[in-house]
């Protein structure tokens, strides 16, 4: 199950997701140049905390696409981490364009055994 409210993430471990990222420069949504960089990290605490996982980025149909693959969190302790993400321009410059946020990994009943 995934879950958003805001910028809240609620997704069940183990779970695959989609989730679609709208970078906005002045209120307008930005256009993503070819050597521009999107990253997204999820970590158990704000600044200093550990790396959890970074996130997959895709381009579908000109959209900017957070994918989360089973395998990143289907062995994580359900918890409240946090998450952001942030626009690097060919340029250099480093904008954060959703800030840190709470990224909640739910219970999973159905699990495939190994």
């Amino acid at each position: 199950m995934l879950k958003i409210s805001g910028n809240k993430i609620s997704l069940t471990r183990g779970d695959s997701a989609y989730i679609t990222l709208i970078p906005n420069m002045d209120d307008v949504p930005y256009v993503l140049g070819e050597n521009d960089t999107v990253r997204v990290q999820v970590r158990d605490i704000p600044n200093t905390g550990e790396l959890i996982f970074e996130g997959n980025i895709e381009i579908i149909n000109d959209e900017i696409v957070w994918h989360i693959l089973p395998e990143q969190t289907k062995d994580l302790e359900v918890a409240v981490y946090c998450w952001d993400a942030q626009l690097e321009l060919e340029n250099g410059d480093i904008f954060t364009f959703i800030p840190s946020s709470q990224f909640k990994l739910l219970d999973e009943v159905t699990m495939v055994d190994e």
